[in-house]
């Protein structure tokens, strides 16, 4: 493996030193979620990557989780699995719910979920503008869960003329139907941007049939999405937006790993909508934004056609978000700069579910309340950004958070960076960040209402080096996160009483190498390499608990336009060994393996583009998760129209 490893290392620099510096993509765009105010992504040392609209295009039939799972530390365990499945991300190793959604600079989450998290399935990729990835520890600015990290997932808003319209149909493997319509555009001073997505696919088993007896039913899914984005400029200085978005999927579920369920099945809806208004003056900004998240998830098993003669099951999850935030971007000097706000976050959850088991004879029920079930956040947060004195940038913050239940904490963050010349540079990262407990964890009836937040330090340090037109880049970052209060669920071992408690140590540490580079005038090359490991604390002892996360993967896209009309990408994806979960099955670590890709797309018309995506050509079979189907060899193709 160390010299497979090195051998990659060596091409991937190599071919850094002799692609050539010219290439449609440029790697110096500006972007909003390091700062919370536009800044160019030379001109920041956080650790930020950016996934444009080409790189969407080229990806459009696939979905949200795919899709990030390309990128330098990003692991989403079960993306590859059938549509709908349950997915946990991993970034930098972190466990799931450790990395903060936003939706257009919106903190998203689903208060009904056992971490908070927010399911991506929700969001369809052809709505998305661009994607902003920041890494390390950023509660600073954006508050609790962005422990390993941020996603800005940034929507599509109104075009320049008064009507434009677009729409796109693709069909593939496991008889999957994509299609899609929408128009934006700008009329005076108000724009728009209207999209529908529907998708349905009879899909494949989620469960594994270990017997080969290919008794297992398929499991499909049908989801449709809106999302609009609406805005006003009522004067130079003072414009509003509003933004809605829709989701609602039913899914086919199995009853376990390797165990069939023929009458199991899921409904999921999210809606999500928020109002901003922008207040401009010379040197100063001020944005103040109102945010409502409503989610609702809904499963039913009827009884009797399960593999063990069937349970009963039927649960009912409901969680509300409502976000208020107001902050400003003051400009002190032509180098010096100030962001200030505060937030309010507070959120609900009502929870229903009763069963019974026929293994056991036992019936269970259990039910929370929204009106107990709730808790209030409020926090006030500041940063200083002092760019370009001698070459020397700077950016330091304070945050201050006051929950009901818990009481306050505070984090912190110091980015200095030094442009060695106009093309290199090297930074250090050290901020502290937070996640809040859950309402399961504290309301449920394993709650703890004396739970303390999670608290973390990182630290991060690397070099990045730009080409002449910052059309070429490499960037190494090493990093280490110490997390302590970790929230863990204990079970006494006599009694068996189980309850949530703040206890354990987390200690995670890794690096990542990124590159991207132009191919003489026909397209581009990204490559990048991940590799993290770490280990819990359990009072003395110390235990390998990388559950389902893998030590090293490597990812490598290569976009080609050998004509205007026609984009060829090959993409190769290898994924290392991983401990198997905590509870699942089989020998302790699982294999590693490797998916090979092949996009090609072409203008039949400036207006018009027909495209063929080819997956797993090879056919590799792996788990990620075990017990579970992951896709074989699969495709898609299709046409979009955009005018």
């Amino acid at each position: 493996m160390k010299r497979k490893f090195l051998l990659v290392t060596a091409v991937i620099i190599s071919s850094q030193l002799y692609a050539q510096d010219s290439t449609k993509q440029t790697l110096d765009e500006v972007v909003v979620t390091a700062t919370k105010t536009p800044i160019k992504q030379s001109q920041t040392g956080k650790v930020i990557t950016v996934i444009d609209q080409a790189t969407l295009q080229r990806n459009a039939d696939k979905t949200l989780t795919e899709i990030l799972n390309y990128q330098a530390g990003v692991y989403v365990n079960g993306a590859n699995n059938i549509l709908g499945t349950n997915q946990e991300m991993y970034m930098r190793g972190a466990a799931s719910g450790n990395t903060l959604i936003l939706l257009d600079g919106i903190p998203v989450n689903d208060p009904s979920l056992i971490n908070n998290s927010f399911d991506l399935n929700n969001i369809n990729p052809a709505q998305i503008e661009k994607i902003e990835i920041l890494k390390g520890a950023q509660s600073t600015l954006w508050g609790s869960d962005a422990v390993a990290g941020v996603i800005n997932i940034i929507t599509k808003k109104g075009g320049t003329k008064k009507l434009a319209p677009s729409a796109n149909i693709a069909y593939g493997s496991y008889h999957t139907f994509k299609a899609g319509a929408g128009i934006n555009g700008r009329i005076d001073k108000f724009t728009y941007n209207v999209n529908y997505n529907h998708t349905n696919s009879k899909g494949f088993s989620s469960a594994y049939d270990s017997t080969g007896g290919n008794s297992f039913d398929k499991d499909g899914f049908k989801q449709n999405n809106v999302q609009a984005n609406l805005g006003y400029v009522f004067s130079p200085k003072l414009s509003v937006t509003g933004m809605t978005n829709y989701g609602k999927y039913n899914t086919d579920l199995d009853g376990g790993a390797f165990k069939d369920d023929k009458d199991y099945t899921g409904v999921n809806t999210s809606f999500i909508n928020s109002l901003t208004l922008v207040y401009k003056l010379r040197n100063a900004s001020f944005h103040f934004s109102n945010t409502l998240i409503n989610t609702h998830r809904t499963l039913s098993n009827d009884t009797t056609a399960a593999t063990d003669n069937g349970d009963f099951y039927r649960a009912d999850f409901k969680g509300t978000s409502y976000v208020s935030e107001l902050f400003g971007n003051v400009s002190l000097s032509n180098k010096l700069s100030l962001v200030a706000g505060v937030q309010r976050n507070a959120q609900n959850t009502s929870q229903h579910n009763n069963g019974y088991s026929r293994d056991f004879d036992y019936a269970y029920s259990s039910a929370l309340g929204k009106d107990s079930a709730k808790t209030n956040n409020y926090a006030l947060y500041a940063s200083l950004m002092l760019l370009n004195l001698n070459g020397f940038n700077v950016e330091g913050g304070v945050r201050y958070n006051h929950h009901n239940i818990y009481g306050s904490n505070a984090t912190f963050s110091f980015n200095p960076s030094y442009n060695i010349d106009e093309n290199t540079r090297a930074f250090i990262n050290i901020s502290s960040a937070y996640k809040v407990p859950s309402l399961y964890q504290l309301y449920s009836e394993y709650g703890n209402r004396d739970l303390q937040p999670e608290k973390s330090i990182n630290y991060e340090a690397g070099v990045q080096f730009f080409g002449n037109d910052k059309k070429n880049s490499l960037r190494l970052v090493a990093f280490k996160r110490d997390i302590r209060q970790l929230i863990i669920f204990y079970s006494d071992p006599v009694t068996y009483a189980s309850q949530y408690i703040n206890r354990d140590k987390q200690n995670d540490y890794g690096f990542e190498l990124e590159s991207n580079m132009a191919v003489c005038k026909k397209g581009n090359w990204i490559n990048n390499i991940t590799y993290v490991d770490g280990k819990g604390n359990t009072g003395s002892e110390k235990v390998k608990n990388f559950y389902r996360r893998p030590n090293f993967t490597f990812n490598s896209t290569f976009s080609l336009q050998p004509v205007s009309q026609l984009t060829l990408s090959p993409s190769f994806r290898f994924v290392g060994s991983r401990l198997k979960g905590q509870y699942d099955a089989g020998p302790a670590r699982m294999p590693h393996y490797y998916t090979v890709d092949f996009y090609a797309g072409y203008h039949i018309t400036k207006q018009v583009n027909a495209f063929a995506d080819i997956r797993n050509i090879t056919n590799q079979h792996y788990e990620d998760i075990v017990g579970y189907n992951s896709r074989g060899f699969n495709w898609m193709a299709g046409v979009s129209i955009s005018f």
